[in-house]
């Protein structure tokens, strides 16, 4: 479905669309069923308005539940924590009904305080799902069952917004604050108190588990997991063995090569799907050498072989025309797409001064993905044409972003997958090129780009009602952000990711490649 057909359904929505109430189960009994995941880092926290990465994002979506949700492996909104919701007509003013009978896992009710309480948290703590949630003015609870949000200015897409907002227990809040800590961070840092599917049972450094909640507002199906592992293996390699081995279900992050090697094993499949995102190397524009001149940035990004890259991908991936995916909905007038021009890249290099090359810039990329290392190695021996050295630096995914969230520290070019994480097609330009986006104010801005154009541009959009013009605004922001050569765009990927043969499983688009809820999986009979 593409983005302007969910939006109408989205819109449309009053206690009809998408607004079914759920009877809340009372405990549940169920046979044991596990899955165990394979990611290639652990969240940092387990504060859930903290976490906001794609290995954080895994960790959330079991254990909290949000006001709306998108339908699994999908982009159309529907119920969850909320029963109904509906709209002013000036889409300022967003008015939603709690279901009856979810409850937190410390047994206090999901009502509207908890959920006032929750976003009040996560415009106070001011990191993760922030940013999200910035333009709303007020939230208020008319009942126990009813919440208000009242916006500073029209969201035709706030509804896209919410499923990224968790609901925290109040409770649990008002337990553990301290004067000092009155938001509870350091207890939510190790501990979980939400309304999700699972509750947490232990976290190591290198794992974490969770076992089905028995009060859970949603019946737990035959074949659903109940107790559910996510476990760390910074190589992808070991993943692909314990894989064939039969010891991991569910592999998220690797690339097609890794992801056919899984599948050559007996009983592994592929799973593909459509992605909303963009594989993107981000230049610094903060450093002093000379990535910083746009001449310089223009002529690396001409230099790179694009269809060597695309066809690495098998496939499973699609040519790149900019910051956003083709496919994120109505964008204006296409830009062409990206590609190889040697020839005008060593013109821009004499432009700017450098017509033999004789400097290096260096690539930060993450260490035990083949499909990062790939990159490296094809631009090094495309600069090696213009007469420019590049330095790899591979490691970790906690220390890549370590190393990009200092500008001091931070790279000429780092590679990061930029996807959307909600409906709104300029949700990746507000997580990656707004300067509210910096990396070092812990956004996904890695390139330290800043452009008041873009900034203003950018905030107006989800205001305007009519389609076209939002196309139109979005058409001018694209053309901001390639005319300064922010990052080099590769290309458009699929997720693509291999799966023990017994599950029915989707991966989630809005949540970046490596995310499954788990609640939606299915053992087969």
């Amino acid at each position: 479905m593409k983005l302007r057909h969910a939006m109408v359904a989205l819109l449309g929505c009053t206690l009809v669309a998408g607004c079914t109430e759920v009877a809340p189960p009372s405990d549940q009994a169920h046979s044991d069923v596990s899955a165990v995941f394979s990611n290639i880092a652990q969240t940092k926290t387990l504060d859930p308005h903290i976490a906001f990465s794609s290995e954080g994002t895994l960790y959330v979506r079991q254990a909290y539940d949000s006001l709306l949700e998108y339908e699994p492996g999908g982009i159309t909104v529907q119920a969850a924590l909320a029963s109904e919701w509906k709209v002013s007509a000036d889409s300022r003013t967003y008015t939603l009904t709690l279901r009856d009978g979810a409850t937190f896992h410390d047994g206090s009710p999901v009502d509207a305080e908890a959920v006032r309480t929750s976003i009040e948290r996560i415009q106070a703590i001011n990191q993760g799902p922030a940013n999200l949630a910035r333009d709303i003015a007020s939230v208020t609870a008319p009942d126990t069952r009813t919440v208000v949000f009242t916006l500073e200015q029209p969201d035709v897409f706030f509804p896209g917004i919410l499923p990224k907002l968790p609901i925290v227990s109040k409770k649990a809040i008002d337990t553990h604050k301290t004067a000092a800590d009155p938001w509870a961070k350091d207890w939510f840092a190790t501990n979980e108190a939400g309304a999700g599917a699972y509750t947490l049972v232990s976290h190591t450094a290198n794992e974490i588990r969770f076992k089905a909640y028995d009060k859970y507002w949603r019946p737990f199906e035959p074949g659903t997991p109940t107790s559910v592992t996510l476990r760390t293996d910074p190589d992808a390699t070991t993943a692909v063995q314990l894989m064939c081995q039969g010891k991991v279900d569910m592999i998220g992050g690797i690339g097609p090569d890794q992801t056919d090697q899984a599948a050559a094993c007996p009983g592994v499949k592929t799973i593909q799907q459509t992605q909303y995102g963009v594989r993107t190397v981000f230049f610094n524009q903060q450093t002093s050498g000379p990535p910083a001149d746009v001449r310089v940035r223009k002529a690396i990004a001409l230099a790179f072989d694009y269809q060597s890259y695309l066809d690495y991908f098998k496939g499973k991936a699609y040519p790149a025309n900019g910051p956003l995916p083709a496919n994120a909905g109505k964008l204006g007038t296409p830009y062409p797409d990206v590609a190889r021009d040697l020839d005008q890249a060593k013109r821009l290099l004499a432009e700017a001064g450098y017509p033999d090359g004789k400097f290096t810039v260096s690539y930060l990329g993450i260490k035990g993905l083949a499909w990062a290392e790939f990159f490296g190695t094809l631009l090094q021996q495309n600069l090696q044409e213009l007469g420019v050295t590049l330095k790899q630096t591979f490691v970790p995914w906690p220390q890549m972003v370590s190393l990009q969230s200092n500008p001091e520290t931070a790279h000429d070019l780092a590679l990061l997958s930029v996807n959307m994480v909600t409906n709104d097609p300029t949700a990746m330009l507000k997580s990656a090129y707004v300067t509210s986006a910096w990396a070092d104010k812990g956004g996904s801005n890695w390139g330290y780009y800043s452009n008041e154009k873009v900034d203003d541009l950018t905030a107006s959009v989800s205001t305007v009602q009519d389609e076209n013009q939002r196309a139109e605004i979005i058409h001018e922001i694209l053309g901001e952000i390639i005319a300064d050569q922010v990052a080099v765009w590769l290309m458009r990927p699929s997720i693509y990711q291999p799966v023990l043969e017994k599950w029915d499983v989707k991966y989630e688009p809005m949540d970046n490649n490596v995310m499954v809820r788990f609640y939606f999986a299915r053992l087969k009979s």
